[in-house]
């Protein structure tokens, strides 16, 4: 049985956990990660009660505390306060709440990768969650036509930062070499933004093996005088295909030159 000094250290932690201030909300996140640890099973039925809180720092605390537990705590439950948080304003809540939604892709890859397809395509949903699934869904490596059906939306999305984060996700795809580079080719010649349009030049330089139309555009960027950062990164895009080229040729080179 606890005793009543411990009692009240967890209740003071639990109301503390929606408190405006970080430094206090991170402090009672941690006694109650704490205290949980050590063995104590009230902390962690507290915390999943607290996941259906109406006060969404609460949601958010309770899931990001069950996440430091671990050890079987953190499961599918905490898949919505994750997704609500990716959206949040502060960029250390998102970035938290993104890592620990890759964490639990991982373990539940199906259902957190269709999940996050979803977000990712939610017109309805806020641009920061948006792009925050775009970044989970390159992190837990998804690959297929529903994936590329969704990057191809994001990159025409009204938020820059939504077109920027779906151009990392085809700098890392593999299955779909043509079809990504034709979206990135899209994004490099027609973006209204130099950002993206050079985020789109460096991405094609990530290709296994460049198409004759991507080669031909990364020239042209290379060669344009009028945005010497958008050439700048072309060039270095041209470098890293010329040298995947020079790779995968080496070997058949060796074979050939062996009697």
């Amino acid at each position: 049985m606890l005793k009543p000094t411990g009692t009240a250290v967890i209740e003071k932690s639990m109301r503390e956990l929606g408190d405006a201030r970080k430094t206090v909300q991170r402090r009672a996140i941690d006694e109650l990660v704490a205290i949980a640890v050590a063995g104590n099973p009230i902390v962690t039925e507290k915390l999943r009660d607290s996941i259906a809180s109406t006060d969404h720092r609460v949601r958010w605390a309770a899931a990001y505390a069950l996440g430091q537990i671990g050890a079987g705590e953190f499961a599918m439950d905490c898949a919505d306060a994750l997704c609500e948080a990716m959206s949040d304003d502060d960029g250390d809540i998102r970035w938290a709440a993104t890592g620990l939604m890759v964490r639990l892709g991982r373990e539940n890859l199906a259902p957190i990768s269709a999940r996050l397809l979803k977000l990712a395509a939610d017109p309805a949903s806020r641009h920061n969650a948006r792009k925050m699934a775009l970044y989970c869904l390159r992190d837990l490596g998804i690959t297929g036509p529903e994936l590329l059906a969704v990057v191809e939306r994001a990159v025409h999305d009204s938020d820059v930062h939504v077109r920027l984060a779906g151009l990392a996700v085809l700098s890392q795809l593999r299955d779909a070499p043509e079809a990504a580079a034709k979206i990135m080719l899209g994004c490099l010649k027609s973006d209204p933004d130099a950002g993206v349009r050079r985020a789109a030049a460096s991405a094609l330089g990530n290709l296994q093996s460049a198409t004759a139309d991507a080669t031909a555009a990364l020239a042209a960027a290379a060669a344009d005088r009028s945005d010497e950062s958008l050439a700048r990164a072309a060039r270095g895009a041209l470098d890293r295909l010329e040298k995947n080229r020079t790779e995968k040729s080496r070997p058949e080179k060796n074979r050939m030159e062996k009697p």
